[in-house]
């Protein structure tokens, strides 16, 4: 579920608002930031300003699942000239983290009412398809922030392992034996003592009978 601001909340109830999206490459350099959104002018959010761009890129419709596994973004970068192309295949963009906002905007007086994170991962491939003496065409694919789920750590259970962390930590010096600690859970089961026949056995049990 998600939770919006209050002042979103009426502007969605009266249906004056409108959906913008934000796209935000960062590099080493904090400063360093490529961010451009779908609509005209410039916008300025969280400090970061983000270039006016409609119409010059689209994005996939991001996907979640339930099972963990990565899934892909496609970000394609249309109209662009040589130089401009020239300029982003020669940046250091691999790797870079990369992530996409919704915006919701008040149409009245055009102010961000409410930022929907919508994917978080980090740019891995880049397709570029040019047209001669016109324009060029970028395709980006990220991979998911969740890439790091399917990670195994290093990290174990284990006194040795827990003692490079702090020498004096002995919280894990009986993880190995208590993995053959037999453990009784209530009451001890008592062994039944063995019933002594009566002479004569079932023979005389039936003659006392009758």
């Amino acid at each position: 579920m998600r939770i919006i601001s209050a002042d979103a909340q009426e502007a969605l109830d009266s249906g004056r608002f409108t959906v913008r999206c934000l796209l935000s490459v960062h590099m080493d350099d904090p400063e360093d930031v490529f961010a451009i959104w779908d609509d005209v002018g410039d916008i300025v959010v969280d400090d970061v300003v983000y270039k006016g761009a409609a119409g010059r890129f689209t994005i996939q419709t991001s996907v979640s699942v339930k099972d963990l596994s990565i899934q892909n973004l496609d970000v394609t970068l249309s109209g662009l000239d040589s130089e401009v192309a020239s300029l982003i295949d020669g940046a250091e963009w691999h790797q870079r983290p990369i992530v996409v906002t919704r915006a919701i905007i008040a149409t009245e007086t055009p102010t961000v009412l409410h930022l929907m994170p919508e994917f978080s991962g980090f740019l891995d491939q880049m397709f570029w398809k040019e047209t001669p003496g016109g324009t060029s065409e970028m395709r980006f694919r990220a991979e998911s922030a969740s890439r790091e789920f399917s990670l195994a750590g290093a990290r174990t259970r284990s006194s040795s392992d827990q003692r490079q962390r702090d020498s004096d930590d002995g919280f894990f010096d009986f993880a190995a034996s208590a993995i053959t600690t037999q453990i009784d859970w209530g009451r001890t089961p008592e062994v039944p003592g063995q019933k002594k026949s009566k002479p004569g056995g079932i023979a005389g049990l039936i003659d006392r009978w009758f």
